[in-house]
């Protein structure tokens, strides 16, 4: 149960805060133990935990340290502290693989039930971590990060999505209306969320499908907006303006439900 861990090793594990080298190593961390448990339970590519010394007796932490295949580390609580991304670490972490599907993968697995959410600009990474976990609740394919969208490993994101990470196809693409454009070339329907759109209530998707969601500043960006098949709003009570708009995260979850949940393609 306890394996060396070089001092390099350490190094590069405390610089997976950083997106520059969690691209460079293709590793993120997964912090806590409800976090490595959902990583466990779907089999993500861990490839090692670290254990904190106080922590290790722990019953919940053993349980998962006797499931993991990968390598562990027991090391002193400051270490693994410092290797944390969080202000009071749980004293358990892993380190994952990081994994996106290629662009023409994704092309290559479109299906008649296919379900595909686009992020357009989402920047803030709590939101975007929420949007991941509620489009593997609801059984989306697969999410498309477009230029703008906070690193999908960032550790916020990982956090908020909960596990979400290992349930979902990630894409990541530098031309999100050129990838749109190639999705419709196979019949792919392409939805939108935009406050001049047909109301959610009265939305009727088709499969398949992609949703976009645009950044809650700019909502959709030029390159995407001109693709879009037809666009759909979630509007607010009338006579509210103090309120200037839905969090995105919000509008996602009302939207992906309408989607996926009560009349779309994956219900």
């Amino acid at each position: 149960m306890n394996a060396r861990l070089s001092n390099r090793r350490r190094k590069e594990i405390n610089a997976l805060t950083r997106r520059k080298y969690r691209k460079d190593l293709g590793q993120t961390l997964v912090e806590g133990v409800r976090a490595v448990r959902a990583a466990l339970d779907a089999g993500a590519p861990l490839t090692e935990v670290i254990v904190a010394e106080s922590t290790r007796t722990d019953p919940a932490v053993q349980s998962l340290c006797d499931r993991a295949s990968a390598p562990i580390h027991v090391l002193p609580d400051e270490t693994v502290r410092r290797l944390s991304d969080v202000q009071t670490s749980q004293g358990l972490l892993a380190v994952a693989e990081t994994r996106y599907v290629k662009e023409a993968v994704l092309l290559d697995a479109v299906a008649p039930t296919t379900t595909l959410l686009a992020l357009d600009g989402v920047q803030d990474p709590g939101n975007v971590g929420t949007i991941l976990r509620t489009a593997a609740w609801f059984g989306a394919d697969a999410v498309i990060a477009g230029p703008g969208t906070a690193g999908l490993y960032g550790p916020k994101v990982m956090r908020a999505a909960m596990g979400g990470h290992w349930d979902l196809r990630l894409v990541r693409t530098s031309a999100l209306g050129e990838l749109l454009q190639r999705l419709r070339r196979q019949g792919v329907r392409l939805y939108g969320a935009d406050l001049q759109g047909v109301r959610a209530g009265a939305w009727q998707p088709a499969p398949p499908s992609v949703l976009v969601l645009g950044s809650e500043a700019h909502g959709l960006s030029a390159a995407v907006h001109g693709t879009i098949d037809e666009r759909v709003a979630i509007p607010g009570a009338p006579r509210r303006t103090g309120a200037e708009s839905l969090n995105v995260a919000v509008a996602a979850g009302i939207l992906i439900y309408e989607w996926t949940g009560r009349g779309g393609p994956a219900s």
